[in-house]
């Protein structure tokens, strides 16, 4: 493949992501308009780039830690900038709409609402885009081991949220946080 071909097979990739990176990018700015010109800004910083891209790298994984250090890069002199990582709270709850029926657990979605935003986004890439722990760590720039300990913190919050279902319910909901391959061992 000529270097030319290369680059427009990422333009494509890129432009195949980006409902995908439109979500990550929405979640990080705080809302669609500031995650929108978010996403515009790396995109174009993306292009501009690429030769910076490896190849045999995951495009998707490249794309969402690009995303994520443009955003830290603008906020550079932010004290705190992962407490700007915040939806909307009705946007970020109806992710987890059941988009077949329309169900929605209204326990789930406000605790899913009141996560930090750390938890946020390890629960977006991981559940919400099928990330191993180790591409959701690149993108963060934390380890796997911290991007699981989050995960778990989640989980075990979310199993003191149900403690008023019945066990096996409750059970069920919680192993759904875990991917096939990072199931919870007892």
């Amino acid at each position: 493949m000529q270097t030319e071909d290369f680059y427009d097979s990422i333009r494509l990739g890129l432009v195949a992501m980006v409902p995908r990176l439109q979500r990550f990018a929405d979640v990080l700015a705080g809302g669609r308009d500031a995650g929108h010109g978010l996403l515009r800004r790396s995109l174009h910083h993306m292009l501009a780039q690429q030769h910076r891209y490896q190849r045999g790298t995951s495009l998707d994984v490249w794309a969402f830690g690009e995303i994520y250090h443009q955003w830290r890069q603008e906020l550079s002199g932010e004290s705190d900038p992962m407490s700007l990582a915040k939806i909307d709270d009705v946007a970020f709850g109806a992710l987890f709409d059941d988009a077949e029926t329309g169900y929605r657990d209204e326990p789930i979605v406000t605790f899913l609402v009141a996560l930090p935003p750390q938890q946020r986004l390890t629960l977006l890439l991981v559940y919400g885009e099928g990330l191993e722990h180790e591409d959701a760590g690149r993108i963060l720039d934390v380890s796997p081991e911290m991007i699981a300990a989050r995960l778990i913190r989640m989980s075990t919050s979310l199993a003191d949220r149900l403690s008023d279902r019945p066990p096996a319910q409750a059970a069920a909901i919680v192993e759904t946080l875990y991917p096939e391959g990072h199931r919870a061992t007892s």
